[in-house]
């Protein structure tokens, strides 16, 4: 498997540590594509360090550049606008949002709180109109089953369901009284 040409820029940087280092030497040493792929690397970073400019020729551009952004984007402290000729910028993203969820929540408050409109069918069907005791069941009336709940046949049938052999043997009768 061939070396991708990230590795062979950090090889060729002299960036790679030991052990890919030497793996990546010796794989060059056999593979013909991935040593031409390295003389191109090696050909573009000569082109790339032989047109570099050196810090004399890029102070003159600097200083231009710094001139330029000073005179546009960044005006002078004395002089002040006033308050008819400022720009202003408004996005108009957030602001439909928020017009969108004052809409909303302006609607919801009609709609829940009006004294017109009887609560109940009209907002959520299905819902009966008064809410009383008759209509609320609690959950935690329902006793947890336990085996006194079940009769001995019903107990029977449940594990032959489950498939267990079940035997019964009965030792004594007492009558009831």
């Amino acid at each position: 498997m061939c070396v991708d040409d990230e590795l062979l820029s950090t090889y060729l940087d002299g960036e790679l540590d030991e052990p890919w280092r030497t793996q990546v030497a010796e794989h060059l040493q056999y593979c013909q594509a991935c040593r031409l792929r390295l003389g191109q690397l090696e050909a573009l970073h000569e082109k790339l360090q032989s047109v570099a400019l050196t810090e004399g020729e890029m102070e003159g551009s600097r200083e231009r550049v710094m001139a330029f952004f000073e005179a546009t984007k960044f005006p002078a402290v004395d002089t002040k606008l006033s308050f008819w000729r400022r720009k202003f910028e408004l996005k108009l993203g957030p602001a439909l949002l928020s017009a969108a969820a004052f809409v909303v929540v302006v609607i919801g408050t009609f709609v829940f709180f009006s004294p017109n409109t009887p609560q109940g069918q009209e907002i959520l069907p299905g819902v009966v109109a008064p809410i009383d005791s008759e209509h609320i069941r609690q959950v935690t009336d329902v006793a947890k089953p336990d085996l006194g709940m079940f009769s001995l046949e019903q107990i029977i049938q449940h594990l032959d369901a489950l498939g267990y052999s079940v035997k019964i043997e009965v030792k004594a009768v007492t009558p009831l009284e």
